[in-house]
């Protein structure tokens, strides 16, 4: 049977790739299709090991110099050609890789659809769509598929990752991941009153986790302060298996929080100057709270921290019960 060959860029970042990866098991049923992905080898580890993906191409962007990125484009341009390449990044840089890939097909979102408009001139179909609608329909837009999504898990891990997590968890409990970071300070909810979320559950058998990426001692003081357990340092992989593992998560408008919904785990994701109804991810067990209905963006915009820890922890209780 013929294989239609498909092949996304989505480079960065990171929640933005779990998001488009969670339509994945809905293309490949309805194309039939073979897919590769070109991502930014920063977020490989959250790509690999899918069964989803026949090829993975991590592609050292991030501060490559001319020689490098010589070698992508050659590398690019030497690819077998795909029935369909599909530039779900929609920027300049994104559009001009797609460029170098041979395709009967280079599809992206048009003109007025895109964040970097002139990123729409390399595509020879564009996809029209408001860039202010929902991040879901936009992803099924560009990709054909219906709405709405109820995602399948596209997210496999490493033994040695699940062993490790095992390893970290030992107890039988009832786990709550506190994510504490995020790619903007305008996404992370206070260390404070993180705390005092912890504080009000802490009669209720429920053991809080920390997981940190760039700023331990931020991550150190919280657990001072909650008595929550401080995690080592993880790899994508193992956060993977991580959160497989837990029984709810909680975090910003950030990568990890949105790994929660795309492989089923009930979660709460707390929102500060993102618009709730463009980046909002629902589910069963999957909840947004937000105390700026009108935000937009802003750097000034710390309003997360207005979100009261009482209401994260009564929906805690409320979920894990």
């Amino acid at each position: 049977m013929f294989l239609v060959r498909v092949g996304i860029i989505k480079l960065s970042a990171l929640g933005d790739i779990i998001v488009a990866m969670s339509f994945l098991p809905a293309l490949k049923a309805q194309l039939n299709c073979e897919i590769d992905w070109f991502v930014d080898t920063r977020f490989e580890g959250i790509l690999q090991n899918s069964p989803y993906l026949s090829h993975l191409y991590s592609l050292p962007i991030k501060g490559a110099n001319w020689q490098t990125l010589k070698h992508i484009i050659k590398l690019l341009k030497e690819l077998e050609e795909y029935d369909l390449l599909i530039d779900m990044q929609g920027l300049l840089k994104s559009a001009i890789l797609g460029s170098f890939i041979p395709s009967k097909v280079f599809r992206g979102f048009g003109f007025f659809s895109i964040k970097e408009k002139w990123a729409s001139v390399f595509y020879n179909q564009k996809i029209c769509i408001d860039y202010e609608e929902n991040i879901l329909k936009r992803n099924a837009k560009i990709l054909d598929l219906d709405m709405p999504i109820h995602p399948r898990n596209a997210f496999y891990y490493t033994p040695q990752a699940k062993k490790r997590v095992e390893h970290i968890l030992r107890k039988t409990s009832t786990y709550v991941l506190l994510v504490l970071e995020a790619s903007k300070p305008q996404k992370i909810y206070p260390i404070k009153q993180y705390a005092r979320v912890c504080q009000m559950c802490k009669n209720q058998k429920i053991e809080f986790l920390i997981l940190w990426h760039a700023h331990l001692k931020e991550a150190q003081e919280l657990a001072q302060e909650s008595g929550a357990t401080l995690l080592p340092k993880l790899s994508l992989d193992e956060v993977k298996a991580l959160v497989d593992k837990v029984d709810l998560v909680i975090g910003g408008d950030t990568g990890i929080t949105h790994l929660a919904w795309a492989m089923q785990k009930p979660s709460i994701t707390l929102y500060g100057n993102t618009p709730l109804a463009r980046f909002e991810l629902k589910g069963e067990y999957n909840f947004s709270l937000s105390a700026n209905p009108y935000a937009n963006y802003k750097k000034n915009d710390f309003s997360i921290g207005d979100i009261s820890p009482q209401c994260i922890a009564q929906k805690t209780l409320e979920i894990l019960r």
